[in-house]
């Protein structure tokens, strides 16, 4: 509460401005009075308006001051019914101020737990906002409200400098609490970088290699068929995640599970790249081997295709244009020249596995092997797509199958330096050929 001799001061001051401010709103109101206007000099009737404008915005100012002086009382005032966090009213700006007052009034939010003490995994995604992460924190029940978080770091000053990674958090901890261990870092992660163009195979071993689970664990669970995401319901019954396990860099934990691995992964194709898949999939089609009619593209065919695009282009400008090659290969205006048959090179090496004596997954296609190498993925012998995708792609490849170069391109070969030259016929393949053996 205030002393008594500054409110006594303050009282006198309010009506010595009380006096002046009616004092200049009745010369207004006479100014406007037709017969008494002459009689009202200019300069009053300026400083009168003046004075009336000043005194209204003390007014409202005062009476704002007052009423948070009350109701920061009011707040103090109130019995202490658990924990509570330190917080007071801002006056530093406007925003300041109702965002004091808003965490004021929920002081119980901030400083409410949960019951379980399970530590749970959480990752906060590169760019991600704080309102995105505060909207997850309470839906896995890490804070009572994900509103009162946002707002929380907002007055803190911590929303800009939240930080990407993986974390270890627990219900029981309060808004405050949470909001100081997403300032810290990862704790206890490890970052592993999947490459575009790896078969789930070498993820595996990779995985083995940081120590985080066996690659047979990892395996096991890419061939479960416990996620339901839309874009997956076109695979055959039976078919794994090859092609889905997003290429990117990410942080695990060091106690993660191979699901938690790949839920990730899958959460990231679908973050990156699934709606740019299904908005581009509309009106697409692909010509049926089976039933020898067209039928709509399907995100698993895209997928699919991408695969080969990705082991097959070096220079990425090639990438629309081998994209449009195996469209065109499959396209039955084609037929007597390609008999819809992909021949693609990188489907054998996928065939063919891991080599022991290179210690390699992907080795040379030898000569003759387009022929010999028995196996549904040997797209020399095959017709149509192969049955799955023989790698997981990286975004540009999708991309480049979304939106294939219009070329009348069947064959490409290549030069040395990692780029192809390309032929619409296949005398000119030949001619190519023999340019550049």
């Amino acid at each position: 509460m205030m002393s008594d001799v500054p409110y006594v001061a303050l009282v006198s001051w309010a009506k010595a401005g009380a006096i002046a401010w009616g004092v200049a709103l009745l010369v207004v109101l006479l100014a406007e009075v037709r017969p008494i206007q002459r009689l009202i000099p200019d300069w009053l009737r300026n400083l009168s308006r003046v004075a009336l404008l000043v005194g209204t915005i003390a007014i409202l100012t005062a009476g704002g001051l007052v009423g948070a002086r009350l109701i920061g009382e009011d707040l103090q005032a109130r019995p202490a019914s658990g924990p509570s966090v330190a917080l007071e009213l801002s006056f530093e700006s406007p925003n300041a101020f109702f965002q004091s007052l808003y965490l004021s009034q929920h002081q119980e939010e901030l400083v409410a737990t949960g019951e379980d003490p399970a530590p749970v995994t959480f990752i906060v995604e590169s760019g991600e906002t704080a309102t995105a992460v505060a909207q997850r924190l309470e839906e896995l029940g890490l804070v009572v409200s994900g509103d009162v978080f946002r707002r929380y770091m907002s007055y803190e000053g911590l929303d800009a400098s939240l930080q990407a990674g993986t974390y270890t958090l627990k219900a029981t901890m309060t808004i405050p609490e949470v909001a100081e261990a997403l300032q810290t870092g990862s704790v206890n992660a490890l970052t592993v970088t999947i490459v575009e163009g790896w078969r789930a195979e070498q993820i595996g071993w990779l995985l083995e290699q940081r120590g985080l689970m066996s690659s047979d664990a990892f395996l096991s669970e890419v061939r479960s068929d416990q996620y339901d995401y839309a874009w997956l319901s076109g695979r055959p019954v039976g078919a794994s995640l090859e092609g889905f396990l997003f290429p990117d860099t990410y942080e695990f934990a060091a106690e993660a599970t191979p699901a938690e691995v790949v839920g990730r992964m899958l959460a990231d194709f679908d973050l990156r790249a699934a709606a740019e898949i299904e908005a581009a999939l509309t009106g697409r089609q692909l010509f049926d081997i089976a039933t020898s009619a067209y039928r709509p593209l399907t995100a698993y065919d895209l997928v699919i295709l991408a695969s080969i695009v990705e082991r097959e282009a070096v220079v990425p400008e090639e990438r629309p244009i081998i994209a449009s090659v195996y469209f065109n290969r499959l396209d039955p205006a084609y037929v007597n020249e390609t008999a819809l048959r992909l021949n693609s090179d990188p489907t054998v090496q996928y065939a063919k596995g891991y080599d022991a004596a290179t210690g390699n997954w992907w080795n040379p296609m030898l000569p003759g092997e387009g022929l010999t190498v028995d196996s549904p993925y040997n797209t020399f012998r095959r017709q149509g797509l192969p049955p799955g995708p023989i790698c997981n792609p990286g975004l540009a490849s999708i991309e480049a199958v979304l939106q294939p170069a219009a070329t009348t391109y069947l064959y490409f070969h290549a030069v040395g330096d990692g780029s192809h030259v390309f032929a619409s016929t296949l005398e000119e393949h030949l001619k190519n050929q023999e340019k550049y053996q």
